[in-house]
């Protein structure tokens, strides 16, 4: 499986939380890395995409990111946080992954139009 397990969303205007369960089966988790595996950035970035485009109707492709900081590992069966707000004024998507009250990423991706 590719995807996490929803649990919950909220969506109001141009802002989504998700609550996600990211079970040890996860495709992410095979390789990355054996005997730790964690969940690699570029699924987090993957998943703020999805999701931008599956809930908030956002149509861009990827065209880049910054300011992007890992500061927590995301590890098999934990649930996580996923807050997403689309800028469509500025064409840039800025998330940020919790996991409890600790931040494990954020980041701004920039969209082509």
């Amino acid at each position: 499986m590719m995807m996490p397990q929803v649990l919950r969303k909220h969506r109001q205007d141009n802002h989504l939380t998700l609550d996600l369960m990211l079970p040890a089966d996860l495709f992410w988790f095979k390789g990355h890395f054996p005997g730790q595996p964690i969940l690699p950035g570029v699924a987090q970035i993957n998943w703020v995409m999805h999701y931008a485009g599956q809930e908030l109707g956002v149509s861009g492709r990827f065209g880049g990111f910054d300011v992007v900081k890992f500061q927590q590992p995301v590890l098999p069966q934990q649930q996580i946080r996923l807050a997403i707000d689309w800028l469509a004024e500025k064409n840039r998507l800025i998330f940020s992954y919790h996991l409890g009250d600790r931040q494990a990423s954020s980041g701004k991706i920039i969209l082509c139009p």
